[in-house]
């Protein structure tokens, strides 16, 4: 069956055999073993012609079945997880949290990782995590583009996103902590120890940065404080980037900070320390996830409690029994890194 013809009888509700390589094959106009290499991911094709085979391949619902003897004898009760960008620990405790509850019920976990910032890499993952035909797929992730969520909603499996969301797709069903609810309560927690001039450090470009700033926004704009775009600095997470994003506020332009993630909070203090600082003094920080590291420096950081043992729980109860997207509650665990200012500086 060509693919246009898939394709049609597809839309008009008509029946449709399970695609195999040799309809891949013909609907691309290739062999069997070219289609075969393409979907191994193998190097010794042209980048162009397995993408084509491959975006063939997912249009028609194909997917290899390498655990087709597990099925046979009904060995499944076995659930996927992606990982995927690991800048910070966050995945640790979900996955604990996974893997407890797997235990509980009696399923098996495979685990897959797929690397920082590869769409490529990520995109094969997902691809490798649906041949093994598990009871679904959860995907523990910072970044996800739309490429694999189609991959995922359209193989017929079912997936949970986890610690990621987009409210722009609801029926992409996921566990996290609300993004913006976390950026609001970070922010609003400076703003009630009497900070005004509050900057925004090393959240990304992604959902998950732009929700964190959306509720910064919001907690500034209804407390009639002003959002300088010169207090919001981008970054990665990551410690290194606390560490070099620190030149960024040295100005003093801020008396504080909600810091991005625990491990950008952390190389904020490294930094500002190193500086001859004085903290909390001259620069209160709220970080966000509420990893051990808030214990480890010094001042210990104030922040943003993320569950994500519970996260780990909740996912696998929500992929096997079918809930529906749920938000974690957070908790904000108080320590020494805020100084209330009595009036503005």
């Amino acid at each position: 069956m060509r693919k246009d013809d898939y394709n049609k009888r597809k839309r008009l509700g008509m029946k449709v055999t399970k695609p195999t390589i040799k309809n891949i094959a013909r609907a691309a106009g290739v062999s069997t073993a070219t289609v075969s290499r393409a979907l191994a991911y193998k190097n010794n094709l042209k980048p162009a012609t397995a993408k084509r085979i491959r975006q063939i391949a997912q249009e028609m619902g194909y997917h290899k079945n390498v655990a087709a003897s597990q099925l046979a004898s009904n060995m499944t009760n076995t659930i996927a997880v992606i990982i995927n960008y690991t800048q910070t620990d966050f995945w640790i405790g979900i996955l604990n949290g996974i893997l407890h509850r797997a235990r509980e019920l009696n399923h098996q976990v495979i685990t897959f990782y797929a690397g920082d910032n590869d769409s490529r890499r990520l995109t094969q993952t997902v691809n490798e995590a649906l041949e093994h035909q598990a009871n679904g797929i959860l995907m523990i992730s910072g970044k996800m583009e739309q490429e694999q969520v189609e991959i995922l909603s359209t193989a017929h499996m079912p997936y949970r996103l986890i610690s990621i969301y987009n409210p722009e797709h609801p029926e992409h069903r996921y566990v996290s902590s609300n993004n913006v609810e976390i950026g609001e309560q970070a922010t609003n927690y400076l703003i009630k120890r009497g900070h005004r001039r509050i900057g925004l450090v090393g959240i990304d470009h992604y959902l998950t940065g732009q929700q964190r700033l959306f509720g910064y926004q919001r907690a500034m704009t209804a407390a009639g404080l002003p959002i300088n775009p010169h207090w919001i600095h981008y970054g990665d997470y990551s410690y290194q980037d606390g560490k070099k994003l620190f030149s960024a506020i040295q100005d003093g332009s801020v008396t504080a900070v909600v810091a991005g993630s625990d491990m950008i909070g952390a190389g904020l203090l490294k930094a500002a320390t190193q500086a001859g600082w004085r903290l909390p003094e001259q620069l209160s920080i709220i970080s966000i996830d509420g990893s051990d590291t808030c214990e480890l420096t010094t001042p210990e950081l104030t922040t943003v409690s993320q569950d994500f043992y519970q996260m780990g729980i909740t996912s696998v109860d929500n992929l096997l029994q079918d809930q529906p997207s749920t938000f974690i509650p957070t908790t904000l665990i108080e320590r020494d890194s805020v100084q209330p200012l009595p009036t503005e500086k």
